[in-house]
């Protein structure tokens, strides 16, 4: 347990270079500050971007989804599990192949906007990632990735 002004993260996760200016956006994705500090830098120097944003968190473990969510911000997002003070695992995040229930679809006549259906999306291509609706077909273009 860390002492007050102590600021080092014991159990929790550090999301790491992001794009400057995602910060924000990250911590409402995962709904943040939820319980436990939250550290946020923004467009701190950082020798591979130039530039990045970080956000630390005590006490908090992503799931899956959240992860897949956080991945659309940016390439080369970084996650590190902390645990007693030290880097238990390190992932570099990949935009998932589907996105399930994690965007609207913008055709006002696909069957997402009429019915109680999940939204699914089907990535294409490589970077700037294009989504394919299942159902409608429409295009989304997600994230600056």
């Amino acid at each position: 347990m860390s002492r007050p002004g102590d600021y080092r993260l014991v159990n929790g996760t550090v999301i790491d270079h992001l794009p400057v200016g995602s910060a924000a956006r990250a911590m409402d994705l995962l709904g943040l500050p939820r319980e436990g500090p939250v550290t946020v830098g923004i467009n701190v120097p950082s020798p591979s971007q130039g530039r990045k944003d970080i956000v630390r968190v005590e006490g908090l473990f992503l799931e899956k989804h959240e992860l897949d969510r956080l991945a659309l911000l940016g390439p080369s997002i970084t996650v590190s599990i902390v645990r007693g003070g030290k880097v238990a695992s390190k992932t570099v995040l990949d935009v998932p192949q589907r996105l399930v229930d994690m965007i609207p679809c913008r055709n006002p006549t696909c069957i997402t906007n009429a019915e109680p259906v999940v939204t699914v999306f089907v990535r294409e291509g490589e970077r700037p990632y294009r989504f394919r609706c299942a159902y409608c077909e429409r295009i989304a273009r997600v994230a600056k990735t």
